[in-house]
């Protein structure tokens, strides 16, 4: 329990959730220091002052994933012909709900759940939806690898329900081999579609790679049907539902 504390010292770890912050213990086999980078790598790289502070859209211009992205043009493509929805559940939401109204120029939801580990971004989230009237929107601060809370939030949606999975599956691997699999299993009983992406370029921009992800390709087209794939603003984008 001290090492979750030692790691938890460092403001941009101060309100992740203890088994998030356990997990990365495990994987470093309790060096603090190493359990700090491997969080640093999928959180706090992205908890700058400007992102912790930030109150209303301005964040996407500071957040290193979301400034890249084009989301009215990520979103046209994404609803485009795939019919009407009724709910958005974003996991590992990250400052995504901060670009609602792009999501609302581009579909007919009536509701967005976002699902988030780090604490200081849900309640931001949180207090940028007290000034929005058009949908219902929530943010939720909890552990994805408790499946049992990511089913009641997914049943609880209005359906039919749209799954965004924005680069998560780096994340989700580096803490437990496979689970993100796992996770899709589950996500897919509880929803009509989801939307999975994958970066093709470095975090900074400078260095551009193939996305492959054989395994996770393979996966897909083995246990689901494939809607969609496209790449752009440095992700590629795969949309899919249960077979």
């Amino acid at each position: 329990m001290n090492k979750i504390l030692d790691v938890k010292r460092k403001r941009e770890f101060s309100c992740l959730p203890d088994s998030v912050v356990s997990r990365a213990l495990e994987v470093s086999r309790g060096d603090v220091k190493e359990a700090r980078r491997l969080l640093r790598k999928y959180f706090g790289v992205f908890l700058t002052n400007r992102v912790l502070k930030g109150k209303d859209e301005g964040v996407l211009e500071y957040h290193f994933s979301s400034k890249k992205r084009d989301y009215g043009e990520l979103y046209s493509k994404i609803f485009e012909g795939l019919g009407d929805f009724n709910s958005v559940v974003d996991l590992g939401c990250g400052v995504n709900g901060f670009s609602i109204r792009e999501i609302l120029k581009n579909s007919k939801i009536k509701q967005y759940w976002g699902v988030e580990a780090s604490g200081q971004i849900v309640d931001s989230l949180n207090e940028f939806f007290k000034g929005v009237r058009e949908v219902e929107a929530e943010a939720f601060c909890f552990d994805l690898f408790d499946l049992d809370r990511v089913r009641r939030v997914l049943r609880g949606a209005k359906i039919p329900r749209i799954v965004f999975m924005f680069q998560l599956v780096d994340a989700l691997e580096n803490m437990k081999r496979n689970f993100s699999r796992e996770l899709l299993i589950e996500v897919a009983k509880n929803c009509e579609s989801i939307v999975l992406t994958l970066s093709t370029e470095s975090i900074g921009g400078k260095k551009k790679f193939v996305v492959k992800r054989k395994w996770m390709v393979d996966f897909l087209r083995a246990n689901f049907n494939i809607l969609k794939d496209f790449e752009i603003s440095g992700e590629r984008v795969i949309v899919f539902e249960g077979k």
